[in-house]
């Protein structure tokens, strides 16, 4: 359980794994603690589950090649070449799922399964562009306010505060670049069909579980991914994991079910 090191990523083993091995990536300015209840989870249901600190994330250092998709992706797999993982279930939430997305399709001996916790693929008309809005308002916030201001927007009116606060604060860590540059990366691989070439070439089961606004199009998802399962929460904002962690784990319980 105590983090160790591979590939230049900080993680941590949750479980023994009789059934399957997951790994389990965080998104954006979050760290391997935001999938801990998922990795619990689990565990209760005989899996090993890994979770990772993505690189400058965390207590992992910043990388080398930068935040870029492809570069992400490619540290998670090397992760996995690392631990000589195989037959693994990949589960990203937001930015991760992006991550888990493309590594998987990239290497489908060591992948068997895919999950995206409310990941921005197969959005609607303009995504891109309004992404790389977004990444230019998060260039110059070395104050953290307009980070703090989008992850407050993630939450319903609803939302436990005691919850909010506690995300509010832990993505206010990591640097500006940190909570620049992965969302630029973002928007640049939107726009070069990334997301629809990702999915087209991921033909095997695909899990996607979406908040009370998605970023996904479902209709555009389910047209470039025909074998996805698609689900939709419940009164849970973008931190589906978190605020509504039954609804999440019944799903994947699911997934495994139909598609193990």
């Amino acid at each position: 359980m105590d983090g160790q090191t591979a590939a230049g990523m900080r993680y941590w083993t949750h479980g023994h794994g009789r059934r399957d091995t997951f790994l389990l990536v965080h998104g954006w300015c979050c760290d391997h603690d935001f999938m801990t209840p998922l990795a619990r989870h689990l565990v209760d249901r005989e899996a090993r589950a890994i979770t990772v600190d993505m690189p400058g994330h965390g207590a992992s250092p910043p990388p080398a090649d930068g935040y870029g998709v492809t570069a992400m992706a490619d540290r998670l797999r090397a992760f996995a070449h690392a631990l000589d993982l195989h037959r693994v279930f990949v589960i990203g939430h937001s930015l991760g799922g992006v991550w888990s997305l493309v590594a998987a399709a990239g290497d489908r001996t060591r992948f068997t399964g895919s999950g995206l916790l409310d990941s921005a693929v197969a959005g609607p008309p303009g995504a891109a562009a309004a992404i790389g809005q977004v990444a230019a308002s998060l260039r110059d916030d070395t104050s953290g306010a307009v980070r703090e201001s989008i992850i407050r927007s993630y939450f319903p009116p609803y939302s436990d505060p005691r919850l909010v606060e506690r995300v509010v604060a832990a993505t206010a860590r990591p640097s500006t670049e940190v909570a620049y540059a992965p969302i630029a990366g973002l928007a640049d691989w939107i726009a070069a069909d990334g997301d629809g070439t990702a999915l087209r070439r991921w033909d095997r089961p695909l899990l996607f579980v979406g908040s009370n606004a998605p970023f996904a199009d479902y209709a555009r998802l389910a047209e470039l991914a025909p074998q996805a399962f698609i689900g939709q929460t419940v009164g849970s904002g973008h931190f589906v994991q978190l605020q509504v962690p039954t609804q999440v784990d019944a799903m994947l319980d699911r997934y495994r079910e139909v598609t193990g």
